[in-house]
């Protein structure tokens, strides 16, 4: 089952020494994460931009699709896997 979240919640995360993602804090807990795959997405340019990294990252017993908006340099969860 999948849950997307309306409001795609800002979250903040932790990077490794490389730059990647490695954790997530989000509702009070911190997330350990492995990024499974990534991607980037760049639209509507021509009105209000959507420029985008996507990343696939599992935790423990679940999968999560967090961004990182690179118009507001935010991060933010979008969808939970169970």
């Amino acid at each position: 089952m999948t849950r997307l979240l309306r409001e795609h919640p800002a979250i903040d995360v932790e990077l490794g020494p490389d730059g990647g993602l490695v954790a997530f804090h989000w509702n009070g807990r911190r997330e350990r994460v492995e990024v499974c795959n990534r991607w980037r997405v760049e639209e509507s340019w021509w009105s209000r931009p959507i420029a985008r990294d996507y990343f696939k990252v599992a935790g423990g017993s679940w999968l999560a699709l967090v961004y990182f908006d690179r118009v507001d340099e935010s991060w933010h969860l979008e969808r939970l896997y169970d």
